[in-house]
């Protein structure tokens, strides 16, 4: 079975894939797959027989596998600390695993400084009992978002969450103390310690190439190396586990350890490094194949590479089956695979040394291209200078540096405060080049999720493209398959201009306003509104560093999946937070053509700024009143608010009436009684079927004269959970059920969504799916 164990991979991926996600086309590309090596290996019934058995047991066993289980009928969570906790501002994160075995994500959220002083002592391993609520994890409330609980279900088997009522460090005691969890400790103490002897603009690298962990690196930073495509640079992987593997063999053999004995001592220190370095599936893989490196050369046999990342991969998938959905194992074994299969060959093409990081760089960005693209929209055209000049950069100064200061300064403080001096100037001055960069024009091309299926037809002609580079030289040859994958690569880029289905979608942005439009063939994108979170929090110590911001955590990552490369007119009905406050993050990332904002005087210093930040990136700002007028293609557009002279922004709201996929839309922003009452002495009559409720269903809005004047079917309310308004009022839903009138709601369904093709379309929600059948969704 030498050089063939990758069948057993292929053979356990397409199992867990049916298991889970069942008949789709990355399963359906798996079994085809699975299907072509049977027939190409018939002969080896060994092979087979093992495939048959690992399909069989990876479908079958219930432990992997399991479904929700009920809800603890208890108050009491009781058991031990299995994560090193979290701590940012006022909120204290961690996993606790209960008597029963089952895993809690335990969130708690510090009352005062004390308090949350004294949570800071937690630490791995400590047995705690807490008084609190269990809840299901929060779904995802956009299409689009990243499933949080999914991700928790599949990767963590975490089921529930746990919120303590209190919570103290008198809660909890220290456990019986194992090895494990001293590494863990020791993993937690050498993190503090960084936090808070190192500079900031350094520490946060410091910690990811050490520890394995990214959460102390600023946004922004973290934002440029994902976006540029060089985020794996600061995952421990190969490169820094082939680095710590090399370091300490060749440090033993000078201290006059014998050869064997050095690789000894590396088997046992490799696994300690694993998890002081944060366990991830990247750390996981690296350290194992160094492993298995170590066994064969210890008892001098040899191994195929590929027969032993494969070895190592399905340990990993026995071990957790979910890993499969973990995106860092995905990207950690493909370019694994690839470059073990197509990088010698191609390696031993050229001599020079530059050309081979150039070759390796070129086949881990071209394998990793539709996984990127896949799970963050977009790729940079300057990945791969970036990896020429970052790759050796981290290789041979950040990455050995931070180790060498982080070790000397328990050693030789003095000496590693000066050379940390010279570490922090580079490194921030590397970051300063990345956010350079960000200016750049195509920094990042924005390509928009793709469809499962231009996934395998993306791998099918990277497959073709490297076979075909591996077996010829010739440059024409080559240029002739990478136009397969450009055809796939262009299909992608245009696909939302080939289709006629449009779609409006009240994005979900909490207690704010969103709606985003976009006509058949993406002949136009409008966007009324963003959204905007008004924080109310003063005290210093309960600031967070990870703050949720709804317009890069909401707006942009469903625009940029959607693929949206301009928007044509950003409608702004009024002044306020909650309908602006998000348009701030679309400034450098998406071009905004025009800006529509109510007549008047624009009151505030937040907006005056917004407007002028629009203005210099070349938007033009147009101020409309009743009467103004668009059309685009079939689709007519009119403005019927504000008049100009209203008292209040909510009445100064710019209202937005058109007919869309057979309906007639009223979008009133906030417009409130008086705004209504202008509205109904300025139309004699108006047709409305979808009324999107005006400032997020307040009682000072949708009055009964109003509600009777436009007489909708559906009504729409962009509203967030348990605000602190009471919004939607009972007496506007009570009005609004008296008119028979289907209300959709994002505190209760998240986004709302309405797909059409020509006058036919239909409601979807994504939470408490409510899906109207197409033929009831027409004009009266």
């Amino acid at each position: 079975m030498s050089g063939k164990v990758y069948v057993l991979v292929v053979a356990a991926i397409s199992s867990i894939l049916l298991r889970v996600e069942g008949f789709h086309s990355i399963s359906f590309f798996f079994l085809l797959a699975l299907i072509y090596f049977f027939y190409k290996y018939k002969s080896d019934y060994k092979l087979l027989i093992s495939a048959l058995i690992l399909i069989v047991l990876f479908y079958v066993n219930p432990l992997y596998f399991k479904d929700t289980p009920p809800k603890p009928n208890t108050n009491i969570l009781a058991g031990k600390i299995t994560s090193i906790p979290d701590h940012d501002g006022n909120k204290t994160s961690f996993e606790l695993k209960s008597n029963d075995r089952q895993t809690y994500q335990v969130n708690y959220f510090a009352r005062d400084s004390n308090e949350n002083n004294d949570l800071k002592n937690l630490r791995y391993g400590m047995v705690c009992q807490i008084q609190g609520e269990y809840k299901l994890p929060p779904e995802p409330r956009n299409f689009y978002s990243f499933n949080y609980k999914e991700y928790l279900k599949t990767v963590r088997k975490i089921y529930y969450q746990f919120t303590p009522d209190s919570f103290s460090l008198e809660d909890c005691r220290q456990g019986s103390v194992t090895p494990y969890s001293l590494l863990q400790n020791y993993r937690q103490n050498g993190i503090n310690y960084i936090m808070e002897n190192f500079p900031e603009g350094s520490r946060g690298v410091v910690i990811a190439l050490v520890f394995g962990d990214r959460g102390e690196i600023g946004h922004e930073i973290l934002e440029s190396y994902q976006s540029l495509g060089i985020i794996h640079l600061l995952a421990v992987s190969g490169l820094h586990v082939g680095l710590v593997s090399a370091s300490l063999y060749f440090l033993f053999i000078r201290l006059g350890v014998t050869k064997e004995r050095a690789i000894d001592l590396l088997l046992i220190m490799l696994p300690i490094y694993a998890v002081l370095a944060g366990g991830a599936p990247s750390v996981l893989r690296a350290t194992a194949m160094s492993m298995v490196v170590l066994l064969s050369l210890r008892a001098h046999l040899k191994l195929n590479p590929l027969d032993g990342i494969s070895y190592v991969c399905l340990l990993l998938l026995v071990f957790n089956p979910s890993y499969i959905f973990h995106l860092g194992f995905q990207l950690s074994f493909l370019v694994s695979y690839s470059l073990i299969i197509s990088a010698n060959t191609l390696l031993n093409r050229y001599s020079s040394w530059v050309i081979q990081l150039l070759v390796v760089t070129l086949v881990a960005q071209f394998v990793s291209f539709p996984i990127i693209v896949y799970n963050f929209y977009e790729i940079s055209l300057w990945s791969i200078p970036l990896n020429l000049i970052y790759i050796p950069f981290v290789t041979f100064f950040a990455l050995p540096l931070s180790f060498v200061v982080f070790i000397s300064h328990f050693i030789f403080p003095l000496f590693s405060e000066s050379l940390l001096i010279i570490f922090d100037f580079v490194i921030v001055n590397a970051h300063r080049g990345l956010a350079y960069v960000m200016t750049f024009p195509f920094s990042t091309l924005t390509f928009g999720k793709p469809p499962l299926i231009i996934v395998v037809f993306y791998y099918l002609a990277i497959g073709l493209n490297l076979y075909v580079w591996e077996k010829s030289p010739s440059i024409g040859q080559l240029i002739k398959s990478s136009s397969i994958f450009l055809v796939v690569a262009l299909f992608h880029w245009h696909i939302h201009y080939i289709t006629n289905e449009g779609v409006i979608t009240m994005i979900d942005v909490g207690q704010g306003d969103s709606i985003y439009i976009e006509l058949p063939r993406r002949e136009a994108v409008y966007l009324i509104d963003t959204g905007g979170l008004v924080d109310f929090r003063l005290n210093d110590w309960s600031t967070r560093t990870k703050t949720f911001d709804v317009g890069n955590d909401v707006l942009l990552p469903y625009l940029k999946a959607k693929g949206v490369r301009k928007i044509d007119k950003l409608i702004l009905t009024h002044g306020h937070f909650d309908h602006i406050g998000g348009a701030e993050a679309l400034i450098g990332e998406i071009p905004v053509e025009k800006i529509l904002y109510g007549i008047g005087p624009v009151e505030g210093v937040f907006e005056q700024q917004l407007l002028r930040d629009f203005y210099n990136e070349g938007t033009e700002i147009e101020f409309v009143q009743k009467g103004y007028y668009w059309k685009r293609g079939d689709f007519n557009f009119q403005v019927l608010a504000p008049v100009g002279g209203e008292q209040t922004l909510n009445d100064r709201s710019i209202v937005v009436y058109t007919k869309i996929g057979g309906l007639y839309w009223l979008f009133t922003g906030d417009l409130e009684a008086p705004g209504e009452r202008r509205f109904l002495n300025n139309f004699n009559a108006i047709e409305v079927d979808v009324l999107k409720v005006g400032h997020h269903g307040s009682n000072t809005s949708t009055t009964e004269p109003f509600l009777e004047f436009v007489d909708p079917s559906f009504a729409l309310i962009p509203v967030g959970r348990t605000n602190y308004y009471g919004h939607p009022h009972p007496d506007v839903i009570g009005r609004l059920e008296a008119n028979d009138i289907k209300i959709f709601r994002t505190d209760h369904h998240g986004a709302i969504r309405y797909r059409f093709k020509n006058d036919v379309g239909h409601f979807e929600t994504l939470i408490n799916e409510r899906t109207v059948p197409k033929q009831s969704v027409r004009h009266r």
